[in-house]
């Protein structure tokens, strides 16, 4: 909530889950003895945590345990790289809930309410239900065609038996794809609909400010951050694609390396990104650019009404109250001078350089040494 009430963000899925959960399965549960250092502990910690590390338990030791009983082997002991999976997903609940709350923060730190229009509503949401609940759809019976398209489902069976083809049809599809799928959502929205909004609701830019980044420095510390945890996504996923077929002699997988059509998602995903970022900051650049340029040519006419001939130099501003008056021209002038054109320092381009670069260079190198081990 904003310091007048208004709301930013909106109510994540695994939110909702959660809380749909602890009010149906909470009280047929015995109620636990708050005064343990154990239960103090998980009461602190958010619901979302809770839901999800209890799924993942229940996907790591119960269905691992079944199929280790049915079919004799264990995902998770022939190869741990499958860990990446959920700690994926746990990296994208943080994701989803800092970057709704870092945006919510952002809106009140630059204080949009009072930059742009009454009763707009455009900074309130930070996704669109309908979009997600679509991208949602897509994936499922994009994620279920690729299955049978591959016929992945008979090796599914023969390797980890009923047990892991609940995991594949189930979970993954019904639990982990919608928070991938959120922070999927919520990252596009930040680095395309977001900058987009400034210019057409026409938000005020602020000259006086210590930053000299027109009053948006915590939109683009909010763009970089988010962009840091893509990064670490995408390495996360070629870790869980490429480890079993680097380290053959530590890890077991009964499925080939990633066909060249997998490889080549990876590698979008990675140019999604980088495009992302770059249309965000520069979509925010034409925004800064354009608000300032228009004030310095209101701004120019008020300066020459001031000094009268510009080239008389010997006999301008010979008037005290014309040289005052100069001198505050002059001063609102270099105060939007200033003001930068981009919410972004060169120190931090250097680091989104680095950051994008970093899940090519390991993709590539991944798989090169699929191709020479």
């Amino acid at each position: 909530m904003s310091d007048d009430g208004t709301p930013y963000g909106e109510r994540l899925w695994v939110e909702q889950a959660a809380d749909w959960v602890a009010a149906r399965v909470g009280p047929a549960l015995p109620a636990p003895d708050a005064s343990t250092s154990v239960v103090g502990r998980l009461r602190s910690v958010p619901r979302p945590y809770l839901l999800v590390g209890a799924i993942v338990f229940f996907d790591i030791f119960v269905l691992h345990s079944v199929q280790q009983v049915t079919v004799g082997r264990n995902t998770v002991l022939d190869n741990p790289s499958w860990l990446a999976l959920p700690a994926t997903v746990l990296l994208a609940v943080f994701t989803n809930r800092y970057a709704r709350d870092r945006y919510a923060k952002a809106c009140r730190e630059i204080r949009i309410d009072s930059r742009i229009d009454d009763g707009t509503t455009a900074f309130r949401r930070l996704v669109p239900v309908r979009p997600k609940r679509l991208l949602f759809a897509v994936a499922v019976v994009g994620y279920y065609g690729y299955l049978l398209a591959t016929g992945r489902i008979p090796t599914i069976v023969e390797y980890e038996g009923f047990a892991g083809l609940f995991g594949w049809l189930v979970v993954i599809p019904f639990v982990y794809a919608p928070i991938l799928l959120e922070t999927a959502a919520i990252y596009a929205s930040l680095h395309v609909s977001l900058p987009r909004r400034f210019d057409r609701e026409d938000v005020t830019f602020y000259y006086f400010d210590p930053h000299n980044l027109g009053g948006l420095r915590p939109i683009g510390e909010l763009l970089k951050h988010s962009f840091y945890l893509f990064v670490a996504a995408v390495v996360l996923l070629t870790v869980l694609l490429y480890a079993p077929f680097v380290f053959p002699e530590y890890l077991y997988t009964p499925y080939q390396a990633p066909e060249r059509v997998v490889a080549a998602l990876l590698t979008g995903v990675w140019a999604v990104g980088v495009f992302s970022i770059a249309f965000s900051l520069l979509t925010l650049h034409r925004y800064m650019r354009k608000r300032r340029r228009k004030k310095l040519k209101s701004l120019e006419q008020r300066f020459y009404d001031a000094v009268g001939d510009p080239s008389d130099v010997q006999n301008a501003l010979a008037d005290a109250d014309d040289l005052e008056r100069f001198e505050r021209e002059r001063h609102r002038i270099g105060q939007v001078r200033d003001t930068k054109e981009f919410p972004a320092s060169t120190a931090m381009w250097l680091q989104i350089v680095i950051g994008g670069v970093v899940p090519l260079l390991i993709q590539w190198g991944a798989s090169w040494l699929v191709r020479v081990v």
